[in-house]
């Protein structure tokens, strides 16, 4: 009995030291790199002609980016290494720091840590130029999986996962900045775009369950996030559109996700497609292959397996009938459901931002969540939602304004962007 009692203090010991270094480490800076300088005047270009006659304060010197790796952990927990970049204006942060997650990418190529300064850039780019002026800091997490972190493939969609990789950078970012000796203030922001926008989400309520005077977020901006992954996503995977943008996007999206089971829980990919699009997803995905080449392939499988744009002619009679019956025990489902983001009470003021015609991450997303928030006792004074009504956007080019309005947000509160009734 002496000896069990002593073999079980020791394993209590050993659990609490093991948690003990994984809260110690989480967010620890392990390198960091200057790999490229934007003049002032190069990104006042570059943002006046992305937010024209809109009067976002200037940039008053360089913007320095960095590449850093940093202490997060991975898709299962365990103590892992991420990588992100930092964008710090030389003359200082006294705005404080903006977290921003990035959209759906599977080409490793176009993360933001591999970003160098680059014109038409996509998202990163975006970002700095929505951001990168009037006094703040950005930081943007490559997420699980990508950048320098290969030892899982990128969890997707999976917006509490991911959320993780945002909130540990916080700290590394902070320390960037000190050792570069430019001051960045206390406030703290949080956005995201697309996926970005369901981890914004999932992060604004992680950073406020830590409750670390650290980690208070001053307000948050979630733009065309996949809020309502169990149900919203899932009803807009099992549509079957006649068109073939609709049937390669969905493929594609569903792709992305199969494969990240794959690699990282050793499910079958032929399990949920038929043998050709199964061998395709295989070797399209994993970082290697261009998100235009990855769709491009998918497109091109469809069509010989004549599939008629018809996703239920791609995947197994297995896979149809856990759409049909919403099966949430299926693995798919299952970490669709457990990284639903939006049935929670923000405290922190929060902009909903959406596109009034969305057919990629639909704005039901934003409607389900306000509803949700609003009987949980949220108030329109924390709460609030933006619709983008032009209709000549679309997710793909709709970015620019979303995080416009985010930075409007973050500059004047709810009276500085046009925000919208709830329906």
């Amino acid at each position: 009995m002496r000896l069990i009692g002593r073999f079980l203090v020791s394993l209590a010991v050993l659990i609490f030291v093991n948690s003990f270094i994984t809260l110690t480490v989480s967010g620890q800076l392990v390198t960091s790199t200057r790999v490229a300088t934007m003049t002032a005047a190069d990104f006042n270009k570059r943002m006046n002609t992305a937010h024209r006659n809109v009067g976002l304060e200037p940039l008053r010197g360089p913007l320095h980016l960095y590449k850093v790796t940093y202490q997060s952990v991975d898709v299962k927990g365990r103590s892992a290494v991420l990588s992100g970049l930092v964008a710090l204006p030389a003359q200082g942060a006294p705005n404080g720091l903006i977290v921003f997650n990035h959209g759906t990418m599977a080409d490793q190529k176009t993360v933001p840590s591999a970003y160098r300064g680059e014109t038409k850039a996509g998202e990163t780019q975006n970002a700095l130029l929505a951001f990168g002026s009037g006094g703040y800091a950005i930081t943007m997490p490559d997420y699980i999986g990508q950048g320098v972190h290969r030892a899982n493939a990128h969890p997707y969609p999976a917006s509490v996962v991911n959320a993780r990789a945002g909130v540990d950078m916080i700290k590394a970012a902070r320390e960037v900045a000190r050792r570069n000796r430019v001051a960045v203030g206390e406030q703290l922001y949080v956005s995201g775009y697309s996926e970005g926008g369901g981890v914004a989400m999932g992060q604004t309520r992680l950073l406020e369950q830590s409750n670390d005077p650290m980690h208070r977020v001053t307000a948050a901006a979630p733009a065309a996030g996949p809020y309502d992954l169990s149900g919203t996503t899932v009803d807009f995977m099992a549509e079957r559109p006649t068109d073939q943008i609709g049937f390669v996007l969905r493929t594609y999206l569903l792709g992305f996700g199969i494969y990240s089971l794959h690699k990282n829980q050793g499910i079958k990919t032929g399990d949920y497609f038929k043998t050709s699009m199964a061998l395709t997803i295989n070797l399209a995905y994993g970082g290697g292959v261009s998100d235009e080449n990855v769709i491009k392939r998918v497109g091109v499988t469809g069509a010989l397996m004549r599939a008629k744009n018809d996703l239920y002619n791609v995947i197994t009679d297995k896979f149809k009938r856990v759409f049909e019956t919403r099966d949430f025990s299926d693995p798919f489902l299952r970490q669709l459901r457990d990284n639903d983001t939006y049935d929670w009470s923000p405290r922190t003021r929060m902009l909903l931002i959406a596109l009034v015609n969305d057919t990629i991450v639909t704005p039901k997303n934003t409607q389900v969540a306000m509803r949700t928030m609003r009987r949980n006792g949220v108030s329109r004074d924390t709460l609030r939602q933006s619709i983008i009504q032009d209709t000549s956007l679309n997710h793909a080019t709709a970015m620019p304004e979303s995080l416009l309005r985010a930075r409007l947000f973050f500059d004047r509160g709810f009276q500085g962007v046009r925000v919208t009734e709830d329906n």
